[in-house]
C-alpha cells in the first residue's frame, strides 16, 4: 500500500511480512536503481510485522517504480508519478466497508472488487478530462469490523499500490485493533487522549494542506493543538481541507441528530478558527454538499453546479457508501443546510485542486450521470474567513467536556477489544 508522504518529495509504502526487516527499492523510468530505503517493523497481533518504508528525495514530474522485499518475499514492481505543479485531481470516497461475513465467504472479495471498479471508473473519467487520479481520500470505515482480513481485501486493488491512499478513522475501523497496525502515515499527532487504533495526521500536496482527523476522538484541545501545529508548519499553503468520518450536518437519520449537535459543538469552532475551505465526511452514507457554513449557520447558499468565491466559511461534503448505500426517502435533509441526493448506485467524486479553485464533480458510476458539482474560488492567498475568537471560557469548557466524554468512550472500546481477545495495556487502551 502507498500512502502520501509529508509532501510530494515523499511516498510511504507498507506491507505485511513474516520477518522484521525489509527494504523498498526505487527505480527510475528506465528501470535503473535510484535508491534503497530500509523499512521499520511494527509487530502485529497476528505474530508477524507491518513493515513501512519512507521513499524520500523524489523529484517533481518524474516517473518512478518500486518494489518491496523482506525475507524470501519480493513484491511486484509498481509505478507512480510525482506532480510537477500545484494542480492535481483527487478521488474522494467514504464508507467502503470491506466486510468479512460468516454467511458469505465471498464478501471480502466482492466488496473489494466494487472498490476497484469505482476507482477504475474515476480514473477513466479523469483521463477523458485530460487528468489523472493523483490521490485517493477515504473518510473512514474502510472496514466493517476493523479486521485484518478486511484491510487485506482493501489493498487487493492495484491502484493503491501506485496512487497515494489517505484514510481517516471511522467508527467501524475502531471495532478491532488492526487499523493501528495496518496504517503507516506521516506527521502523526501526539495527543493526551486518542483512539487506540490511531490519531490525526497531515500532509501537503500541491497548494493544499490535508488534515486527516480522527472524529471518534473528541478530545478537542488535542485536535485544536494538532491543527494549529500543522497550519503553523505550512504558513504559505493556500487551501485547507479536513477529512474525517462523522457527518456533522446532514441529519438524515433523526436518531443521530443529538450526536450531530454534540459533534458540531466540538468541531465547527476549529473549522471556523483555522479557515477550513472544505471538510470531507462520511458516516451517514448520504451524498450531501452543504451551504457555506460559519458558526453553524449558512453564510452563502451553494447551488448544484454553482460557484462560491472567497467564501467566509466552510463547505461540508458527504459521499454515499459504495458497498452500504442508504436510500430512505422519508428521511430528509436538515433545512437550510445544502442539497442532497439519494441513490443505491455507486458514487465517485473527482476533486480538481489548483491555485485558484477547488472543483468538485460527483458521478453515479452505473449511469455515468453527474449528480453534483460545486466550485470554490479564492482570489487571495489566504482564506476568506472572518473568525472571531470565542469567549475565553469556551475552549476550556469544551476541553473538559470532550476529554471526559472521550475517556469514557475509550473505556467502552477498551472493554470491547479485550472481549475480542486483544491484550491491550490498560494505560494505552484508555489514553491511546
Amino acid at each position: 500500500m502507498m500512502t502520501p508522504g509529508s509532501n510530494e518529495t515523499e511516498r510511504y509504502v507498507s506491507w505485511y511480512s513474516d520477518v522484521d526487516s525489509g527494504t523498498v527499492t526505487l527505480l527510475n523510468a528506465t528501470g535503473t536503481k535510484v535508491n534503497s530505503f530500509d523499512a521499520a517493523a511494527n509487530p502485529t497481533p497476528q505474530g508477524d510485522y507491518r513493515l513501512g518504508a519512507v521513499i524520500s528525495g523524489l523529484e517533481a514530474g518524474k516517473v518512478y517504480s518500486y518494489y518491496c522485499q523482506s525475507g524470501d518475499f519480493r513484491s511486484g514492481v509498481y509505478t507512480f508519478t510525482t506532480d510537477n505543479d500545484k494542480s492535481f485531481t483527487a478521488m474522494y470516497t467514504t464508507d467502503i466497508h470491506i466486510s468479512k461475513s460468516d454467511e458469505d465467504e465471498n464478501s471480502i472479495r466482492d466488496r473489494a472488487y466494487n472498490l476497484n471498479t469505482v476507482i477504475t471508473a474515476a480514473s477513466v473519467k479523469a483521463a477523458l478530462q485530460g487528468n489523472t487520479v493523483d490521490l485517493i481520500l477515504s473518510a473512514g470505515d474502510q472496514a466493517s469490523d476493523g479486521l485484518r482480513e478486511e484491510y487485506v481485501g482493501l489493498c487487493s486493488t492495484p491502484y493503491i499500490k501506485s496512487i497515494p491512499f489517505a484514510t481517516s478513522i471511522g467508527n467501524h475501523d475502531r471495532k478491532s485493533v488492526d487499523y493501528r497496525y495496518f496504517t503507516f502515515q506521516p506527521n502523526t499527532a501526539k495527543m493526551r487522549l486518542k483512539s487506540y487504533v490511531g490519531t490525526d495526521y497531515w500532509f501537503v500536496k500541491g497548494d493544499v494542506l490535508f488534515l486527516m482527523m480522527d472524529s471518534n476522538n473528541i478530545s478537542m484541545a488535542d485536535h485544536r493543538r494538532f491543527v494549529k501545529e500543522a497550519v503553523d508548519a505550512n504558513p504559505d499553503i493556500k487551501w485547507r481541507v479536513a477529512v474525517m468520518h462523522h457527518d456533522l450536518y446532514s441529519a438524515r437519520i433523526p436518531s443521530r441528530e443529538s450526536e450531530n449537535q454534540f459533534l458540531r459543538m466540538m468541531w465547527a469552532p476549529i473549522a471556523d478558527e483555522f479557515g477550513f475551505d472544505l471538510c470531507l465526511l462520511g458516516h451517514s452514507h448520504y451524498y450531501t454538499i452543504s451551504n457555506v457554513l460559519y458558526n453553524n449557520k449558512t453564510v452563502t447558499v451553494t447551488e448544484n453546479g454553482g460557484t462560491v468565491t472567497n467564501p467566509e466559511g466552510t463547505v461540508y461534503m458527504v459521499s454515499g457508501s459504495i458497498n452500504n448505500p442508504r436510500n430512505d426517502d422519508d428521511i430528509g435533509l436538515s433545512e437550510n443546510i445544502g442539497h442532497s441526493y439519494l441513490t443505491e448506485e455507486k458514487i465517485y467524486n473527482l476533486i480538481d485542486f489548483s491555485e485558484g479553485s477547488i472543483v468538485i464533480n460527483s458521478y453515479v458510476m452505473e449511469s455515468d450521470e453527474k449528480i453534483g458539482s460545486l466550485t470554490i474560488e479564492k482570489t487571495t492567498d489566504e482564506g476568506g474567513h472572518t473568525y472571531k475568537t470565542p469567549a475565553k471560557w469556551y475552549y476550556p469548557l469544551i476541553d473538559i467536556i470532550s476529554f471526559i466524554a472521550g475517556f469514557f468512550n475509550n473505556i467502552g472500546r477498551y472493554y470491547d477489544n479485550t472481549q475480542l481477545g486483544f491484550k491491550i495495556p490498560l494505560f494505552e487502551g484508555l489514553f491511546g
